[in-house]
């Protein structure tokens, strides 16, 4: 009876182990958080009491199973240790052992500044003081380069950065709509049109802008390409849109001035 017990505990035991190396193989703990040494000492504790197939094949699961654990930390030990990264814990603890002497010696092995004596004195240290003391303020300084007069920073509305074209008059999802029905208007009975007679416009940047515009339409599933030989035709298509009705093919077509002039005839 006290044997039987003791297998379910060891049973019960290995179960808890492999659960706990599964875990930390899904990214739930630290795979230090596993004490390995414990590990092993659980499944050594039980080895010699197993006897059925099915308690050695968990035997080997949890042996298994622990690998893969050791093998995450020497892995994240390994990337550690390329990255150069330090605990911070470690560092803490490490300054707060050093003595004064030490950390104005580690002061001055890092210490880089701009501008710089042989060494740091008083006296040195008050001149550098009277320095800044004895600069003048920005303004006063301003004065002296004959910069003319300081304008307040002032403020400005849409309208006016949108003709500097710093910010859009029309959302960009405004826009691809505005172009959909466009498109669904110019393809009419025939549900489709070509593609060059609806990009091109008399104005080469407008051209451009339209067949950047449009291929966003293709990507969002909001317009479909179909490409026939020498043509390409659009087919606007009507919401709601899914993402996964945008083309999964990429046709690259070439936008050039020559280009435009030789499809505008």
């Amino acid at each position: 009876m006290t044997q039987r017990t003791s297998k379910a505990s060891g049973r019960k035991e290995l179960e808890e182990l492999i659960q706990t190396c599964n875990s930390i193989e899904n990214r739930q703990f630290n795979p230090f958080l596993l004490d390995v040494s414990e590990a092993l000492r659980i499944i050594r504790r039980h080895a010699a009491s197993w006897q059925t197939l099915q308690d050695n094949l968990l035997d080997m699961r949890a042996i298994t199973s622990l690998a893969r654990v050791v093998g995450l930390q020497s892995a994240n030990l390994r990337f550690q240790s390329s990255s150069l990264f330090v605990d911070p814990s470690m560092v803490k603890q490490k300054i707060g052992s050093m003595s004064r002497e030490q950390l104005a010696e580690l002061l001055l092995l890092s210490w880089h500044p701009v501008v710089e004596l042989e060494q740091l004195t008083d006296a040195s240290t008050k001149e550098a003081l009277d320095y800044w003391q004895q600069m003048l303020s920005f303004f006063e300084r301003r004065k002296r380069l004959a910069a003319g007069p300081f304008e307040t920073p002032g403020s400005m509305d849409s309208p006016e950065l949108a003709r500097m074209r710093v910010l859009e008059e029309k959302a960009f999802t405004k826009r691809l709509e505005e172009l959909r029905i466009e498109m669904k208007e110019k393809a009419g009975e025939d549900k489709r049109i070509e593609y060059w007679s609806f990009v091109r416009t008399s104005n080469f940047p407008q051209t451009v802008l339209r067949a950047q515009m449009v291929s966003f339409l293709i990507s969002y599933g909001m317009a479909a390409l179909d490409r026939k030989r020498e043509k390409m035709f659009l087919i606007p298509r009507d919401p709601p849109f899914a993402s996964r009705q945008g083309s999964p093919l990429s046709y690259p077509i070439p936008i050039t001035k020559e280009v435009v002039l030789s499809r505008a005839k």
